[in-house]
Formats: structure tokens, C-alpha cells, sequence
């Protein structure tokens, strides 16, 4: 057989469209940015330390429920949370005639999510608002126990400071 420019072409395209998949799924080119994923899909659990009820809680346009005072909403799941600038943001509730009650607050800090800064084996995202109109998240393999500032501030409202 004669050497066909045609035929080791399309040999050497096969056998690249065959190591694809290998590249593809390499943790190193995962981490490097060559194949980098834009978001991540969680079971999102949301807690608030706020002295008040809060609503209508989105992350990144997506409702993750809400909460009594110092409470949590139980789980939402299949939230899809993007790489990047974070939004979050709820409504406040409370007493008929409390101050502030049906307005949109904002998350005063910003939080920029890095594929890094997501352990391998995340599968929940605990979402913590505190009472600065901050909030933190914490990334487990299970479900995230409240942060150590959480546990601070509810110690603190246990004992009336």
C-alpha cells in the first residue's frame, strides 16, 4: 500500500477525537481552565441569624425558601450556583408594622466563588446570613453545621447580649 496523506489524516484525527475524553476529564486541565466548568450543582441550606423572619432569599436569581429568626429553611436541592460574582438577597418579615418588613436587602460583603475554593466532594452549600447584612458560604460533602460565628451570635441571643 502506497502512503495516503488522506488516510494518515484522518488516522491521526481518529485517534485525537479518542484521547479527548482523557484530556477532557484530566484534574489538571480541569484546574487549569482548559475545560472549566461554569457552575456547580448543589443541595443548598440556608442559615439566618437575623433577630426577624426573612422571604423570597435568592442566590443568583434562584429562591432558596426562607427562614424564621435565627432559623434555617430545611434543604433545597439542584441549585445551580455559577463560578464567579455571588448575588444574594432577601426580603425581610416580621410583625405587621415592623420596620423594614417586604423590603430587598442585599449581602453587604461580596463573596467571588472559585472553582478552587469548592472541595471535590461538595455536594451542599450551607448559605449563612448574619445580622451585619454579610454572609458566608461553607461548602461539605454533607450538611454544613453552623459556622462559628453562627454558634457566637446565638450564644450571645441565649444570653441576652
Amino acid at each position: 500500500m502506497l502512503f495516503n496523506p488522506t488516510r494518515r489524516a484522518l488516522t491521526r484525527f481518529l485517534a485525537l477525537g479518542l484521547a479527548y475524553p482523557l484530556v477532557a476529564c484530566s484534574e489538571e486541565n480541569h484546574k487549569a481552565g482548559l475545560f472549566m466548568k461554569n457552575d456547580i450543582v448543589l443541595s443548598v441550606v440556608l442559615y439566618s441569624y437575623l433577630d426577624r423572619p426573612i422571604f423570597d432569599v435568592m442566590l443568583n436569581g434562584s429562591g432558596i425558601g426562607g427562614a424564621n429568626s435565627h432559623g434555617t429553611n430545611g434543604m433545597i436541592t439542584g441549585i445551580r450556583v455559577p463560578f464567579g460574582k455571588q448575588a444574594l438577597t432577601w426580603r425581610l418579615d416580621g410583625p405587621l408594622g415592623m420596620a423594614g418588613n417586604g423590603e430587598t436587602v442585599a449581602m453587604k460583603n461580596s463573596i467571588n466563588l472559585a472553582v478552587e475554593e469548592v472541595p471535590a466532594d461538595a455536594r451542599y452549600l450551607a448559605v449563612n446570613i448574619y445580622p451585619d447584612d454579610t454572609a458566608e458560604f461553607v461548602f461539605d460533602e454533607s450538611i454544613p453545621d453552623p459556622t462559628p460565628r453562627g454558634k457566637i451570635i446565638d450564644e450571645r441571643r441565649k444570653h441576652g447580649k
